[in-house]
């Protein structure tokens, strides 16, 4: 009996000590990302503004928009794109309202937010209905705001 105890406390002792020795050796090696992301998308720039009051003023036929203040001053956004080919779909949406705006190429640092706009990408490349893609481009900046804004 006394020799299983001796054998269980050596085996407990040792298996620690080899687990320990592994893990402080994993945790002095430098890692890389293995999957790295484009943070360039292509947005469409409503408008330049000074202050925020002057961009809530001056935005009143927008029904959804974001802004990124930068610079000390407001841009204001109404869609955001991964390829330019589906900015542009966008853009004639709002050319045909007669409202206009025009494509700016941005950078977002923000990987968890490109991933979810890589899977819209899919959703806007399979459709060419307006409202359709209106719909979309509401969630892009729905999810923009939550992952992007919110997550600061």
């Amino acid at each position: 009996m006394k020799k299983t105890i001796v054998w269980i406390i050596f085996a407990l002792v040792s298996g620690a000590l080899l687990g320990k020795l592994t893990f402080d050796r994993y945790e002095k090696l430098d890692t890389q990302n293995v999957i790295s992301y484009d943070n360039y998308v292509y947005l469409l720039k409503y408008g330049t503004y000074k202050t925020l009051d002057e961009m809530s003023n001056a935005i009143t036929e927008l029904d959804r928009y974001i802004y990124i203040e930068k610079n000390d001053k407001v841009d204001a956004y109404v869609a955001i794109a991964k390829t330019k080919e589906n900015a542009s779909k966008i853009k004639k949406i709002y050319d045909n309202k007669k409202i206009k705006v025009e494509i700016s190429k941005e950078q977002i640092d923000n990987d968890v937010f490109i991933q979810n706009l890589n899977e819209y990408e899919k959703l806007l490349d399979a459709t060419e209905d307006e409202k359709s893609l209106i719909i979309i481009e509401n969630q892009i900046l729905s999810c923009y705001e939550s992952v992007v804004v919110e997550g600061e």
